[in-house]
């Protein structure tokens, strides 16, 4: 009796949501768009079906988004951050990277759950997460489409700068920057800047408490290094629980001389301990302290 009390409450609350936002009757996997993945994890299977959800109106359509509940993005690993302390966090290492399905709805979705899931690490008030990853391509020469490769991921946390060089304790490092810091470190600055990032789209994600997401575009620091790494497809959460995309074409390498570009990507470079030798070469750039 506990449990079948337990669906009728869960239910009745999804319904609410679903007459707010009469769209997810219809298109249910967009109830992962709203909703953060833990707490949907925590609910009974048939509140889903009794809420008004068309979970079931194909088989199709029940195996995503059962697939998309069951997501687990993996054991949590340790990674190296500032001060030698161990940070948690989830697929850091980019040989955990999973295949994205075909579908780019759900792709989409996919990646926009990890960056969340990434977001999580974050232990600073604005809780971002950011994924970049070369979307679904079709292969010219047969037609058949490569799966979506992710490439780098990053979420917003302290770093701690060198007093000795700058008169700041620590800076913010953005999500963004972290993951392009991320992307350079595994697969090499050059095959980055020439070849990955034009390709790339940028998935980026607030969380709102522990329950929704909330609006999260480039803020004035990340747009510009955004444009000057060559990445200028972005998408973003909103609380409306839709996916928004912005085009930031063009790009502007010339924007690595920007001061608001060179220090956060110096630091996340320095973090990563690599070196990015285009920041280094920016005409104009503030001198770009190696990394310790």
């Amino acid at each position: 009796n506990d449990d079948v009390n337990t669906v009728e409450l869960q239910a009745r609350t999804l319904s609410y949501l679903v007459r707010v936002m009469p769209r997810l009757a219809s298109n249910p996997r967009d109830l992962f768009l709203a909703v953060q993945l833990p707490i949907l994890q925590k609910l009974k299977l048939g509140a889903f079906n009794n809420c008004g959800l068309a979970v079931r109106s194909s088989a199709d359509v029940e195996t995503e988004f059962r697939s998309l509940l069951s997501l687990d993005f993996g054991e949590q690993c340790k990674s190296s951050m500032h001060s030698g302390e161990k940070r948690k966090c989830a697929f850091i290492s980019n040989d955990n990277d999973t295949a994205a399905p075909n579908n780019e709805s759900n792709s989409n979705t996919i990646h926009l759950l990890e960056a969340a899931h990434l977001a999580r690490n974050g232990a600073v008030r604005a809780q971002h997460g950011a994924v970049i990853y070369i979307p679904t391509e079709k292969n010219n020469n047969n037609g058949e489409s490569t799966e979506a490769q992710v490439i780098g991921r990053g979420w917003n946390h302290d770093f701690i700068l060198d007093r000795s060089k700058t008169n700041k304790n620590k800076i913010v490092l953005h999500s963004e920057v972290h993951a392009v810091a991320d992307a350079i470190r595994h697969h090499g600055e050059d095959k980055c800047f020439d070849e990955l990032f034009p390709r790339a789209t940028i998935m980026i994600v607030e969380l709102e408490s522990d329950y929704g997401y909330d609006t999260c575009h480039p803020c004035p620091k990340c747009d510009p290094l955004l444009r000057a790494v060559g990445i200028t497809n972005v998408l973003h959460t909103t609380p409306r629980g839709t996916i928004e995309e912005l085009d930031l074409s063009p790009a502007n390498a010339n924007m690595l001389c920007n001061i608001f570009v060179s220090m956060p990507l110096s630091a996340a470079c320095q973090e990563q301990k690599i070196r990015c030798k285009r920041l280094e070469r920016a005409e104009g750039c503030p001198n770009v302290p190696s990394p310790r």
